[in-house]
């Protein structure tokens, strides 16, 4: 018997993240045990990682807390939002160069989301002024600033002393450390936790965030009350720009402080900011839940190498299993969403071009 009402819902969910930990954390059991090492042990050292290095799970958190959100805004208007990646390293370059010529944290901040925002806004004109697929241009979009951003750092930021790196950050443009139960966390997590309150009110309870909503989960609905469906994905994909950018110059400003000349730095948080989206069933609050429990593991697949002796290709593979599991249930769902909100607004274009 289906349980029903929104107490059965969560239930429901509960249950399928529960299902999906334990298929995860079995698979990761069976990865660790063919490379003979100890799999309680493997998945013991991994989650230890919140004691043993918090400031690196602090600040993994808040760059994928951003990257989520950057990820989950345009799926509620029906967009699969790839560019969180070119976001970051675009705010990342940007926020950097202002802080070295202006040595104004404020400044470095705000310049570096809003050059993310601009980015991803492109890339929403192209879908919705010229019917270019995001995924399509995004990915490109990325791949573009990439070779841009490391051309920059060699040819313009690079530090005469130490070659492998840019000049760093001034000190009066970085973000100050916090003490909590005596360790050092950065305070990038409480801007990302913030950030991501507030998208959840914008969200939840405004009405343009219902509207946004939706014009992705209903286009014919949204069309017959006057709600412009365009407008909302051009807004969507400015804002998730906004929050990859603000990853970007947030990492750069609070923690890592350069960027190396291959682009480790700031290389994949974009991409896997759509696994802790998807795991976090695209809830800002609850992408934060996830960004936590995704940095864990990446943090702690860094303390297993060393200790079992695991190649770290193979530490990544743990953390891959356990995060596939829990994001397929919601990843099929939506992109079934996706499919039946590209067929509605195919057919929503097909009868204005009939007009």
């Amino acid at each position: 018997m289906r349980l029903g009402g929104l107490a059965g819902r969560v239930l429901e969910e509960l249950a399928l993240v529960a299902a999906g930990l334990l298929i995860g954390l079995a698979a990761a059991a069976v990865v660790a045990w063919l490379y003979g090492a100890p799999p309680l042990g493997v998945l013991e050292t991994m989650f230890s990682s919140v004691t043993r290095m918090p400031d690196l799970v602090a600040e993994y958190t808040a760059v994928l807390t951003l990257t989520g959100i950057s990820f989950a805004l345009p799926l509620y208007t029906g967009l699969f939002n790839i560019g969180a990646e070119g976001g970051v390293y675009l705010g990342a370059l940007v926020g950097l160069y202002v802080a070295l010529a202006t040595g104004s944290l404020a400044l470095s901040l705000l310049a570096g989301s809003l050059a993310g925002a601009a980015l991803l806004a492109f890339a929403g004109w192209l879908r919705v002024r010229l019917r270019v697929n995001e995924v399509l241009s995004t990915i490109m979009l990325n791949w573009t600033v990439y070779w841009v951003m490391l051309y920059l750092v060699v040819t313009r930021l690079i530090d005469p002393v130490f070659p492998q790196e840019t000049r760093p950050v001034p000190e009066s443009a970085r973000l100050p450390y916090i003490s909590i139960g005596g360790a050092q966390i950065p305070s990038t997590i409480v801007v990302a936790v913030a950030f991501a309150a507030l998208t959840w009110v914008a969200v939840r309870m405004t009405r343009h965030g219902l509207l946004m909503r939706v014009s992705g989960s209903n286009p014919e609905a949204a069309r017959l009350r006057g709600v412009s469906s365009r407008l909302y994905m051009l807004a969507s994909m400015a804002a998730a720009g906004l929050a990859a950018g603000l990853a970007g110059a947030l990492h750069i400003d609070g923690y890592a402080h350069s960027i190396d000349v291959l682009g480790n730095t700031v290389y994949g948080y974009g991409y896997n900011g759509i696994g802790v989206a998807l795991v976090g069933r695209n809830d800002p609050l609850g992408i934060v839940a996830s960004a936590l429990f995704f940095a864990t593991l990446m943090a702690g697949a860094q303390l297993v190498e060393p200790r079992y002796g695991i190649p770290r290709v193979a530490a990544d593979l743990i953390v891959g299993v356990i995060v596939v599991a829990l994001a397929a249930p919601e990843a099929l769902r939506a992109l079934g969403r996706l499919r039946a909100r590209l067929l509605a607004r195919a057919a929503e274009e097909a009868v204005e071009e009939g007009r």
